[in-house]
């Protein structure tokens, strides 16, 4: 099963946990986003990132949706390992949980963002 289409990101909070010489640091992030495309909804995302001292970062997270796959109800979670360099964030995850749809249990997909907060989705 193929799913794709975009999110935009709604609210972003994001915390320093610890700081480094030369601007390396350590935080954690939670972001909400709105889906649509093949899933229309909501997310809740928890990341962890790492920054270098060039303001690239490392990220991994979990990501719980909750909407709709055409007119059917789904909920279920992602598990993130991503990237930020030169200011594009891309994120390849997979689902390990869903209360809803267990035929997508261990699919992979992607994302890479574009502007003002918007990413396109892939599932395959």
């Amino acid at each position: 099963m193929q799913l794709k289409g975009t999110f935009q990101i709604t609210e972003w909070q994001e915390s320093v946990t610890q700081s480094f010489d030369h601007g390396a640091k350590l935080s954690k992030a939670l972001v909400n986003q709105s889906y649509s495309g093949d899933i229309t909804g909501s997310s809740e995302v928890h990341y962890q990132l790492n920054y270098e001292t060039t303001g690239d970062a490392s990220f991994n997270g979990f990501e719980f949706i909750t909407g709709s796959i055409g007119d059917t109800p789904c909920q279920f979670t992602l598990k993130h390992y991503g990237a930020f360099e030169k200011g594009v964030a891309k994120s390849k995850f997979v689902i390990i949980s869903s209360a809803t749809h267990a035929e997508l249990l261990g699919l992979s997909g992607s994302f890479t963002s574009g502007e003002a907060g918007q990413a396109s989705y892939v599932f395959d």
